[in-house]
């Protein structure tokens, strides 16, 4: 399939989110803190099967059931966090049921967004805190919190401070070993590049552990590519990753040059990394594109899903032994599978 076309598409106000759970599928609305069920039918169809509406709860008005506004962690329970104070609400995916309600951390800080990240792995779930503001561009890097819960109490255990690395909200993984790594968004590089910012790095919470590896710190221009700032480190397995690098040297950077601009150019490239050995290299397959890729894993199967320099149209491709093939382009910034089976 050359493109996948949009006749036939349900059109949500806002961005809209989804998600698989069990034989049900659930869709979200940003602008309405609503989550509706469905079946897929034979057809692959639709059919309506409830709704949850969480508006007595002061979930904010940007409502998203995606890793940055919830936490589906099987067919029976999931949370929806509220960015305006941290708290949690608890539901129920099979019942369509709110369960209860986790307080915040008490990290507001006036003036800023509370923008956050979070990770389950067992029995416990991971959630980075860091403070922006989206008027001014001011992305702060330090201090930055994980917070760590106890999904059987819905509880907050602990939360510690880290300063290692600036803005880790990029959406963290689990390896085959357990450990789990964050890393930041494509934001931050322009502020590094025009500016007195931290350079870009990546931490890891080791299995069993519930608080950074002190030992451990992954510094993408000074340990992998060569001087160049990168962010959104994603798993490919065996220790490998994909990191999305900033080829500065393809354009010119001075005091006039928007940090934010930087983002949106055709200067990014995804590179491969060695975890343990700290070694990365350019796919010479994949051309340069604008900041930003997602990573969609399908029956073992890896796609990038790349976006153009307006993030109006992204094509889908395929790693395959090290090369990307195109499979198909869609109209819009996509960054999302749902699979059927």
């Amino acid at each position: 399939v050359a493109r996948i076309p949009l006749d036939d598409a349900r059109e949500l106000d806002g961005r809209g989110t989804v998600a698989k759970l069990g034989e049900y599928f659930y869709m979200a609305s940003s602008s309405t803190p609503v989550i509706n069920r469905f079946t897929i039918e034979a057809d692959g169809t639709l059919k309506p099967a409830g709704s949850l509406n969480f508006a007595n709860y002061g979930v904010p008005e940007y409502f998203t059931i995606d890793a940055w506004g919830g936490v589906l962690v099987d067919a029976e329970k999931a949370y929806i966090f509220n960015g305006t104070d941290g708290s949690h609400v608890a539901w129920n995916p099979s019942t369509m049921e709110i369960t209860g309600t986790i307080e915040g951390p008490g990290l507001v800080k006036e003036g800023y967004n509370l923008e956050s990240i979070a990770v389950v792995r067992g029995h416990r779930m991971y959630r980075m805190f860091t403070f922006l503001n989206y008027d001014t561009w001011e992305f702060l890097p330090a201090p930055q919190y994980l917070a760590v819960y106890d999904l059987d109490k819905d509880e907050l255990l602990d939360v510690t401070e880290e300063s290692r690395c600036p803005q880790l909200y990029s959406r963290p993984f689990v390896d085959e070993k357990g450990d789990i790594y964050f890393s930041g968004w494509v934001w931050t590089p322009g502020l590094t590049l025009t500016g007195d910012y931290p350079a870009s790095c990546a931490l890891r919470i080791k299995d069993g552990e519930d608080t950074f590896d002190p030992d451990w710190q992954l510094n993408f221009a000074a340990d992998v590519t060569d001087g160049r700032e990168a962010g959104v480190m994603r798993y490919l397995g065996d220790g490998k990753a994909l990191l999305d690098v900033f080829h500065h040297e393809r354009v010119t950077i001075d005091a006039n040059t928007d940090p934010q601009e930087l983002m949106n150019t055709p200067n990014w490239r995804v590179w491969t990394v060695d975890l343990e050995t700290k070694k990365g290299e350019p796919i010479e397959s994949l051309d340069f594109a604008a900041g930003g890729y997602s990573d969609v894993q399908v029956d073992n199967r890896n796609f990038l899903m790349v976006s153009n320099e307006d993030y109006s149209e992204t094509t889908a491709v395929e790693l395959l032994d090290g090369e990307l093939k195109t499979r198909f382009k869609m109209q819009g910034s996509v960054y999302h599978i749902a699979h059927r089976s």
